[in-house]
């Protein structure tokens, strides 16, 4: 028998009206950033980064001594390492320069195999396999994702040590860099300096050692708040007086419960609220 044809639309008009739950807007802030809190604030991300955490139990990892690697020690193992005593090379009133040696330390923070040590990489290096993880400081980034490391050594220091072993035996190497050390290229900048080719030089003369895009992992104050935090982060002004001179402004975008965190771990930061990072 044929059903009346009314039915199906009787039916249909049965069928329940789906529920649609409104999605929250993202939410948005604006912060500043000083210069220190922004190299605490990556030290704390990279210290949290998986690789880095795996290589503090087994392999072996290099942090070298620096103003920003500082803080991933001082995330790593709850004790500031100081920056005259980890730090080597630095521009400070107004010249290139060095630490005071005899204020330095042992020289950078090994660990193999669990095993927490200081002195050159050199030896530790060699035994270097796939994996393994090295983390330096850079003196300049650019939107390209290049870095560059300024060199004091004639020999290339760490980095000239590092490079060629990581790149042949695929060895991770990190950067923790600030948002402040943009510079327009890196390529166009490569080919001006060179310990030799300056006649005149404010400090010591240096050289430049070029990091292509891809070659290692950058972290910065956007990488660290997204990986930290899970906001997405622009920046959008730079600079201040007085306490804020070298400081950015970021533009935060997130869902709330992630646009507290973030805030509140800056705060956090900024109070000297620091804590260790641990598996």
């Amino acid at each position: 028998m044929r059903g009346n044809k009314y039915d199906g639309q009787e039916k249909m008009n049965n069928i329940p009206t789906p529920t649609h739950h409104p999605v929250a807007a993202p939410a948005t802030a604006l912060v500043v950033i000083r210069p220190a809190e922004g190299q605490h604030l990556i030290g704390r991300a990279v210290a949290a980064l998986p690789q880095v955490q795996a290589r503090t139990r087994s392999g072996r990892m290099v942090i070298v001594g620096g103003s920003t690697t500082r803080h991933v020690v001082w995330a790593l193992t709850g004790s500031d390492p100081g920056l005259e005593s980890f730090a080597v090379g630095w521009v400070r009133d107004g010249v290139l320069g060095e630490t005071p040696a005899a204020g330095r330390g042992p020289g950078p923070l090994l660990f193999e195999e669990g095993v927490q040590t200081r002195g050159w990489p050199a030896p530790l290096l060699d035994r270097f396999t796939a994996g393994d993880v090295y983390i330096k400081g850079a003196n300049a980034i650019d939107a390209q994702g290049n870095a560059a490391v300024l060199i004091g050594s004639p020999t290339g220091g760490t980095i000239g040590a590092a490079l060629a072993i990581l790149l042949a035996r695929g060895g991770q190497l990190i950067l923790p860099v600030s948002l402040g050390k943009t510079i327009p290229s890196v390529p166009a900048a490569c080919g001006l300096l060179g310990q030799g080719r300056l006649e005149r030089v404010m400090g010591t003369p240096v050289g430049y050692i070029p990091i292509m895009a891809g070659c290692a992992t950058l972290i910065t104050e956007i990488d660290a708040l997204r990986l930290l935090c899970g906001v997405e982060a622009t920046l959008v002004a730079a600079g201040g007086v007085a306490d804020c001179t070298g400081a950015i402004i970021l533009h935060l975008q997130g869902q709330p419960e992630q646009l507290d965190n973030a805030w509140n771990l800056l705060s956090a930061i900024r109070e000297g609220r620091g804590a260790t990072v641990s598996a």
